[in-house]
């Protein structure tokens, strides 16, 4: 890689240096990390038939396809014609075929199709069969248990529930319900407890509020075809341990602990089949939750749907793989958006805004989230904010104000510059040369990786922007990272190799873990300015001919921009200006191509 021309000229508050290439410390660079790329094999079968890519995760973490969780293809479509009536009344529920009454207790002892409708104020709906289906329509039903487990599924095979056209139904826990302190205790931890496979469907609606513990809880799989559901919880809010799935419906949940949880740590039952794995593949679902938004032990898909997350840890993730393939995922709050050993990301788009790292390929070990203690990102990670301060780290910002007062010099023939950043919190001897960066001062995890080969993303992150204790490589798609603000953390931080070929990148924050990644194809331009500028500032990359490549306003103060992008060619000059105006339909600031005038140049950078 050829070594950076370094220009300097004045920028709002300061001096600026371009750096054609990635920096790093000479005593600290990771060029030499030992890293792993995961091994290509292709998968079939999800559950719109969409082909996917599967790529090996680390240790016995492989991705599956939707094929490969054994889900059945149930018949959603009900004869309601054979449907046996239920009709529920406190202290006058009447047994019926298949139906037997026990006080307010009332049990489906047989198979078929039953419809509930009715009140049960201090009561339960129990099904016990010797393992045969069950079909309930819910039409018009209010179950409030007398403790917990309003909707007992005990002893069935499969269970489908049916939510009537246009009914109204309610199920609850006693208003002063608590969880079991009993270590021995085997009984429901939901409000709509199952034992058995469930599925959800219908276009009525649903309300579920789990008082003790959980709001919808299956010990198999779970999965949800349609239907409005509320779910309020005091634990996790739906959970299906072997399989959750998300096909359709218009879900809001509020929970205590996870908001959807698969969270069977066995990896496989059995006969075989791999468990702990959520799949999203449609529908609205609003999530607010004091743990993590989405929680899957082994594996997390997102093929589909509309996924809006605010949650206290983690908005996903999982031990294993994370991907995207599709939909829309906007997490408004998190302490890390995105977290896995593999995550990737092939389509859809978001919006990530986390106190600490936006994306974090991690193994999991130590990554406690809430409390900000554990090393959770790459190098010196896991610094961000926490659950009760989402200020950031240690080393704030140098203010675009008294950034005046950085104080820069440069020996251009050495390729260093010393800074001196405002806060007095970093004294940084920075070498431009070719990748690595200096972020990643541990080594690389093994078959830990960040895939990017699609979808639009931004990413607003107090943490780390991009965090990958493995390796990283970025092949398409778009990615606009406004980056930390303190210098303990970088915009973009990876243990071992992140390569470039192709999409968009835009890493804006602080210089104190200043890293680029290294261009494979396609190049890259890191700007570092040796001291802040202020958020709502235009920078304009021109190349040699005149012609804009990319105009970026930054989200956040800042002290470097990392771009790369098709048109960027490495070994070529490019021009960088700042102000002026800005004309088009920007993502989060980035505009490519023509789209702004009047800037002022400030110097030029050869591309790395």
């Amino acid at each position: 890689m050829n070594k950076p021309t370094l220009a300097f000229a004045g920028i709002v508050t300061g001096a600026l240096m371009l750096a054609g290439c990635s920096t790093t410390t000479a005593d600290t660079a990771t060029e030499d990390s030992t890293s792993s790329s995961s091994s290509g094999t292709t998968a079939t079968g999800t559950s719109d038939s969409t082909e996917t890519t599967s790529t090996a995760a680390t240790g016995d973490f492989t991705e599956v396809a939707y094929a490969d969780l054994d889900v059945k293809d149930e018949d959603l479509a009900v004869d309601e014609s054979s449907a046996v009536d239920v009709v529920l009344a406190d202290g006058a529920t009447e047994a019926v075929d298949g139906v037997t009454v026990d006080g307010d207790t009332v049990t489906i002892t047989d198979g078929g199709v039953y419809r509930l409708s009715g009140t049960l104020t201090a009561g339960q709906v129990v099904v016990a069969t010797d393992d045969k289906d069950v079909t309930l329509i819910l039409d018009g039903v209010d179950i409030t248990a007398a403790d917990t487990g309003a909707l007992d599924i005990e002893d069935a095979d499969e269970v489908i529930i049916l939510l009537a056209d246009g009914s109204t139904n309610s199920i609850s826990d006693a208003a002063d319900a608590t969880a079991s302190t009993d270590e021995e205790y085997d009984g429901p931890n939901a409000a709509l407890f199952s034992r058995s496979d469930l599925w959800i469907t219908g276009e009525g609606s649903l309300t579920v509020n789990g008082v003790a513990n959980d709001g919808i809880t299956s010990k198999d799989g779970l999965v949800i075809d349609s239907g409005t559901i509320s779910v309020t919880a005091t634990d996790d809010g739906i959970r299906g341990k072997d399989y959750l799935v998300v096909t359709g419906g218009d879900i809001t949940v509020d929970a205590g602990g996870d908001g959807l949880k698969a969270d069977n740590e066995n990896m496989t039952d059995d006969e075989g089949v791999t468990v702990g794995v959520a799949w999203i593949s449609g529908g609205a679902l609003d999530i607010t939750a004091g743990v993590d938004g989405i929680d899957a032990y082994y594996q997390a898909t997102i093929e589909g749907g509309e996924l809006s997350i605010a949650a206290d840890d983690d908005g996903i993730t999982t031990s294993g793989v994370l991907h995207i393939l599709d939909g829309t995922v906007d997490i408004t709050q998190s302490y890390e958006g995105l977290e896995g050993r593999v995550i990737r990301l092939s389509g859809g788009s978001g919006t990530i805004v986390s106190s600490d790292d936006g994306f974090n390929v991690s193994s999991g070990s130590g990554s406690t989230g809430g409390d900000g203690t554990a090393d959770v990102g790459g190098g010196m990670g896991g610094m961000g904010g926490d659950r009760g301060d989402r200020s950031g780290g240690p080393g704030a910002a140098p203010s675009a104000t008294d950034a005046e007062d950085t104080a820069t010099t440069a020996t251009t023939a050495a390729y260093t510059t010393t800074a001196s950043s405002t806060d007095g919190a970093t004294d940084a001897t920075t070498v431009a040369g070719g990748g690595g960066g200096m972020g990643g001062f541990d080594q690389a995890e093994e078959g830990l990786e960040l895939e990017i080969t699609g979808g639009t993303w931004y990413i607003d992150a107090e943490g780390d922007g991009l965090d990958s204790n493995g390796d990283a490589v970025m092949t398409g798609g778009t990615v606009v990272i406004d980056g930390p603000t303190n210098n303990g953390n970088g915009a973009v931080d990876t243990n071992g190799e992140f390569t470039i070929s192709g999409g968009t990148l835009v890493a804006s924050g602080s210089s104190g873990m200043l890293e680029a990644p290294e261009a494979d194809g396609q190049g890259v331009l890191t700007i570092a300015f040796a001291s802040a500028i202020e958020a709502g500032t235009t920078i304009t990359v021109s190349d040699s001919d005149g012609n804009q490549v990319a105009t970026y306003t930054t989200g956040k103060v800042s002290q470097s921009v990392v771009l790369s992008a098709d048109g960027i060619v490495s070994g070529e000059s490019y021009t960088v200006s700042t102000g002026g105006t800005v004309s088009g339909d920007a993502f989060h600031g980035l505009l490519l191509g023509d789209g702004a005038s009047g800037a002022s140049e400030l110097g030029t950078v050869t591309a790395g």
